[in-house]
């Protein structure tokens, strides 16, 4: 597998389209389909990808709404597109010189497989740098402020020396990648998981602690059913209790350092990531 690949033509076998300037002004961009499929962004003064996303709709459609806010004269809101408070952020620091490239591979009609997708190249390339992308979940650079949505009208921007920002706190490292292509082993992605039980024992057993966990169906041949994050292991599978057939089995993990929301995003998102890695299909419940 080709870990450090992320800004080549060919990274994880998709047939990536040349690197497009971002500028909203540009031509460039309307020569992106409206298929669904994924993007991703680096910044040409800096070392790595800026951010990888995906969309159900039109990628033209979400560059655009990216661009627009990555270039806008005030710090955009989080919405229409997420990732845009923190390129604007970034074009403060570093200058406009973004570009963008994208795949609309045929995986990318299916909602499911075009998210664990998404995940396979944000834990690859997790693996390859040691981090996330910068604005993967939700995040901001040091120094700025995040926005909030637009209902809210809260507009983000530089901060006043010394201050912090919880969106700027740094994630956690890549998963040791151990057993990857074993998503029931013991030490899968190098986590301590918990004995397999059946969803009808969730029991104060669980601890209600951050953590990650994973569901599966011991008598089918699809790896796994679901992998999941919580604040609260307990609650969250005692939910999957009522929802789902008790005879499925369950493991979880909880790791030091995942205590904060982004943080056990980057951990589940490396789980998913390493399962379409593995298996070429996302966990058979995945949305």
């Amino acid at each position: 597998m080709d870990w450090v690949g992320f800004e080549n033509r060919d990274w994880l076998g998709f047939e990536w389209s040349p690197w497009l300037s971002l500028n909203p002004e540009d031509e460039e961009l309307s020569e992106i389909p409206t298929d669904e499929g994924l993007y991703r962004v680096r910044h040409v003064e800096r070392e790595g990808l800026e951010y990888i996303g995906e969309t159900g709709r039109s990628v033209r459609g979400r560059v655009m709404a990216l661009a627009r806010g990555a270039y806008a004269g005030e710090m955009p809101y989080r919405d229409p597109h997420v990732g845009a408070p923190c390129m604007w952020a970034v074009r403060q620091e570093d200058g406009p010189t973004f570009e963008v490239s994208y795949i609309t591979p045929d995986e990318a009609t299916d909602k499911a497989t075009r998210k664990s997708l998404e995940a396979a190249l944000i834990a690859s390339y997790r693996r390859a740098v040691g981090k996330s992308p910068t604005g993967a979940f939700s995040r901001i650079i040091p120094g700025y402020t995040m926005s909030s949505y637009s209902k809210n009208e809260n507009r983000g921007g530089l901060l006043p020396e010394g201050k912090a920002e919880p969106y700027a706190e740094p994630g956690i490292a890549p998963l040791e990648w151990q057993s990857y292509e074993d998503p029931t082993a013991v030490d899968w992605m190098g986590l301590k998981w918990s004995e397999p039980l059946e969803l009808a024992e969730v029991s104060t057993t669980v601890p209600a602690t951050n953590g990650v966990y994973r569901i599966w169906d011991s008598t089918s041949p699809h790896p796994l059913t679901y992998i999941g994050e919580s604040a609260n292991l307990r609650s969250r599978l005692k939910t999957h209790k009522r929802n789902r057939r008790n005879k499925l089995l369950f493991s979880y993990s909880a790791p030091d350092g995942i205590d904060a929301k982004h943080k056990r995003l980057e951990a589940e998102t490396d789980l998913i990531g390493a399962h379409w890695l593995a298996v070429g299909k996302p966990p058979m419940d995945q949305h």
